[in-house]
């Protein structure tokens, strides 16, 4: 314990600098009015600073509870304050949930404040202690009238700690931390242009659920995940926070005085983190996805390539494309529709001039192993007496409203009531419902319910405009299409708090407000989903919106689909949405800059439970080229969730517009499609331990610090590595970066980089080649014969890529479909084990039931020094002729007939 003292006593010599306080043009700008502004900062050599009196003493000695500790603190000065009623008192539990997880959690210690209605799935308290905690917990006040203060360390490193500047007010809270990693990653969603967060910039970014595509500006999108994750050494030895918060807040990565540190605000709640340690970047994410939940498995087909446009005419149009995708043999899974189909733009609609066939192309396409998706948005067109979807919400009163008859505006719309009213993309007003509440998730169940039977029962769900939208909000011009000026929120402290994040005060903020581009603050939703009923200011939960709308689709799904998983794309995205919902990044543009920042956004995702991410390829917005378009598509065959996806009025973008995008479609996805078996794999990984799928080098790789940067390229698994071309100045080459081992190009077979180090190559890729794709040695991966539909591809026989002298790996499979195969022990698994020039297949549960043809047909040795005398496969020698070996690649392709129900050994013989 003295030791972890002296390393308090130097890091409070070598931080002692006042901090900035938070003006609203950033501190740079700073003068000694505005600075005057603020009761908690003062005018210092030239700058605004924090006055020292800010801040929280113990008020009686800590006592433990549970495994943990509980404090009561006050504030040092009452008549210091910032943003209007500072609390006085602060009780702060820190709490030892298992050998990995821990929280620290300030609440007002006089009042209730709202908290997040997310449910972690962490240990009951009271519950036993930690038998090997990786942390400890340290307090640097323990006696009354000491200056509060907590040190967590990891396996006795510091990895956060607290500055005494904290504020704690009603709607402003801000605290600073140390931070004992200078390799940092995650929060979101924003538009980073680096994976790693560059600290000597020190960005202060916000974070807000908002409808606004990526740009070039400091934005927060479409989502909130204020989770992070530091590589603390060399070793790889790491950590995670999550600040579980929905309000408008705001974060600042950067270096005090050379330390790494945090400053975090937002302006509600209370300040609640959950810590999370390992041995690796991936240990850490496997034990915060354990707690916000594991991701949803997708249905085998939404592995597939998925094609989609905002402007088809009608069914014929849909139908022209999708035949020109199978003229130009490229694969594809599923067909999308935007609002287009809908009749007059309002949900549970269907076109009866353009698009009356509708059901019928459905069926039809199924037939032929392809799905349908349509869009559904949550704004409800408030059409009484002619639009049955709105009488009934109506009826069921399931709409978000005014919090009493006073806030109801002067032009509110016929017919509704105490609803708040919007705008979106039906002509008149929208409502929006309010799915916090059982009634609605019932009424939403059963709106899909009457669609689906009457649409030819579409196969998935893609909820879009969810953060929510309306256009135009305080505006204060007519909103599109509308005879009705735009909503207009009532002056309160919810719409126009004391603090003004960020957000509020961006170039990208046309409204000035908290509710640009959304309904306002003070909007009320009645909840009784987890129990009792309560309710919730619109201030609170507006980033929650997307999440309680995939969770209330979630339900749509298990009541109305028969144990079917379907698929749910969703816009908004909040903490925990990935156990019901697949993520796209939203309305990118189709310039290279968007593409390159796609890596990054499939990575963050990938942190947040969202293994099943992607990007629109091509771009959404702006016209596309045929080179770029070309060089995305060879990337976006990799994207988890693999869409391509353009706005209205733009030219058609499908692959098969240009005869070289066409061609390199067909390369590209047919090397997914190969690999689905290996990919689904590691969905289930993801789906059942918290496994990630995509992975950054440095997560894989942590004690390498040169990979520590590293985010152009990208891991599926530990198995196979990508790396695309995302430069237009350079479209015809990539410097690929190699982790030490071996990797095994998988467009020639021939071994690409063998060294106990890390290193660079440079390739020559040219505009009619495919992008390098890599086997990493010591991976088996599982394969099959590609076709143009999963459907298709799932009835081919099963091949094996074993790379190098000793390999592991692994094969799940079931029926794709079924939701809970593993539960239900509805599935097939093997493993497989290569060394000393034998490899192992071991079934471990063996139901091929789901296998149309179970058998290994063809098994590819990766780096075989020399051709073996013979190949025998259980002790018999197989045919000359089904042995081949490429010795200037030395790659030996075996073709074998082994049932996949027992198991079986390959020996290669010399």
């Amino acid at each position: 314990m003295a030791r972890l003292w002296t390393l308090l006593a130097l890091l409070g010599a070598a931080v002692s600098a006042p901090l900035e306080c938070p003006l609203p043009d950033g501190p740079d700008s700073a003068d000694e009015a505005t600075c005057g502004l603020y009761s908690a900062c003062v005018w210092e050599q030239g700058g605004c600073r924090l006055a020292d009196r800010v801040g929280y003493q113990l008020l009686e000695p800590p006592h433990v509870i549970h495994t943990g500790y509980e404090l009561l603190l006050g504030r040092r000065d009452s008549e210091v304050t910032m943003f209007g009623d500072d609390v006085e008192r602060l009780t702060v539990t820190a709490v030892e949930y298992d050998d990995n997880r821990m929280a620290l959690t300030y609440r007002d210690t006089d009042a209730a404040r709202y908290e997040v209605p997310v449910e972690l799935d962490v240990p009951p308290l009271p519950t036993p202690p930690p038998s090997d905690p990786q942390y400890a917990i340290t307090l640097t006040a323990t006696e009354a009238g000491q200056t509060f203060g907590v040190q967590v360390t990891h396996r006795q490193r510091p990895v956060i700690t607290s500055r005494p500047e904290l504020v704690y007010g009603d709607q402003f809270i801000e605290a600073t931390f140390l931070l004992g990693a200078a390799d940092l990653y995650g929060f979101g969603e924003n538009n980073h242009d680096s994976f790693r967060h560059d600290l000597e910039a020190g960005v202060t970014w916000p974070i807000f659920a908002h409808d606004h595509g990526p740009g070039f500006d400091v934005e927060n999108l479409y989502g909130v995940h204020p989770f992070f994750l530091g590589i603390e050494d060399d070793s790889g030895s790491s950590f995670g926070v999550l600040i579980l918060n929905s309000n408008a807040m705001e974060y600042r990565l950067f270096l005090l005085d050379g330390v790494p540190a945090l400053t975090y605000r937002t302006t509600g709640g209370i300040l609640d983190l959950y810590l999370f340690f390992g041995d690796s970047p991936l240990e850490v994410l496997q034990q915060y996805h354990r707690t916000i939940g594991l991701p949803v498995m997708p249905p085998y087909w939404g592995l597939g390539f998925q094609l989609c446009r905002w402007g088809y005419k009608s069914v014929q149009d849909i139908r022209d494309v999708r035949e020109r995708m199978k003229a130009a043999e490229i694969p594809q899974d599923v067909q999308y529709s935007d609002i287009d189909y809908m009749d007059g733009k309002r949900d549970f609609t269907i076109d009866p001039n353009n698009f009356a066939d509708l059901p019928t192309f459905i069926q039809e396409l199924r037939e032929e192993g392809v799905r349908f998706v349509l869009i559904y948005d949550p704004a409800i067109a408030a059409d009484f007496g002619t639009y049955p979807t709105s009488d009934r919400g109506v009826e069921q009163d399931v709409f978000v409203k005014w919090p009493n008859a006073s806030f109801i505006p002067e032009n509110q719309c016929t017919g509704c009531g105490q609803y708040v009213a919007g705008k979106v993309w039906p002509d008149g007003p929208t409502l929006y419902p309010n799915f916090f509440a059982n009634r609605t998730v019932q009424w939403w169940t059963n709106e899909i319910r009457r669609f689906r039977a009457a649409a030819g029962e579409p196969d998935g769900f893609w909820i879009d405009m969810n953060e929510p939208s309306s256009f135009d909000t305080n505006i204060g011009r007519v909103s599109h299409n509308s005879l009705r000026g735009a909503l207009q929120c009532p002056h309160t402290a919810l719409d126009y708090p004391p603090y003004t994040t960020r957000f509020v005060r961006s170039g990208f903020n046309p409204s000035g407000s908290m509710a640009d581009h959304t309904i306002c603050m003070a909007s009320v939703h009645a909840a009784d989903l987890d129990g009792a009923a309560t309710s919730y200011y619109h201030y609170d939960v507006h980033s929650l919106y997307g999440w309680s709308e995939s969770r209330a689709t979630r339900a749509a799904v298990r009541a109305t689909m028969a144990g079917r998983r379907s698929l749910i794309v969703s816009r908004s995205t909040f903490v925990g949405a990935g156990r019901w919902a697949t993520h796209w990044t939203g309305d990118n543009t189709a310039r290279w800059s968007d593409m390159k920042r796609s890596v990054v956004g499939i990575l963050e995702f990938s942190m947040f439970g969202f293994p099943h991410v992607g990007a629109d390829i091509c771009g959404f917005g702006g016209e596309t080229n045929e080179n770029l378009c070309l060089r995305w598509t060879q990337l976006g065959a990799f994207y988890p969730f693999s869409r391509n996806h353009n706005t209205i009025g733009a030219a058609a973008q499908d692959p098969a517009m240009w005869p070289s995008v066409a061609a390199a479609a067909r390369d590209a996805l047919g090397l997914r499609y190969r690999l689905l078996p290996y990919l689904y794999t590691l969905f289930w990984r993801a789906s059942e331990m918290g496994e990630t799928v995509t992975r950054p080098l440095a997560f894989q790789f942590p004690s390498d610090p040169a990979l520590r940067g590293v985010d152009t390229q990208f891991l599926w698994g530990d198995a196979v590595m990508v790396a695309p071309i995302l430069d237009e100045a350079s479209m015809t080459s990539v410097n690929v970066t190699f982790p030490a081992g071996q990797w095994w190009d998988l467009r020639s077979g021939a071994l690409a980089y063998d060294a106990d180090h890390s290193g660079g190559v440079l390739y020559q890729v040219a505009l009619d080649e495919m992008i390098p794709v890599f086997g990493r040695g010591g991976a088996a991966v599982p394969t099959q014969r590609n076709a143009t539909t999963t459907a298709a591809s799932r009835a081919n026989p099963f091949s094996l890529a074993v790379f190098g002298a000793q390999a592991t790996g692994m094969l799940f499979w079931d029926d794709g479909e079924t939701t809970d195969t593993f539960k239900d022990g509805s599935f097939y698994h093997c493993l497989f084990h290569f060394s000393d020039n034998t490899l192992d297949i071991q079934v471990t549960y063996n139901d091929t039931q789901w296998m149309p043809d179970p058998t290994l047909s063809e098994i590819s040795f990766y780096g075989v020094p020399s051709e073996p005398s013979s190949v025998s496969a259980d002790g018999v020698p197989l045919p000359a002729d089904g042995v081949v070996y490429e010795p200037a690649t030395g790659l030996l392709t075996v073709h074998t007939q082994l049932g996949m129900e027992a198991n079986h050994r390959v020996v290669l013989n010399y």
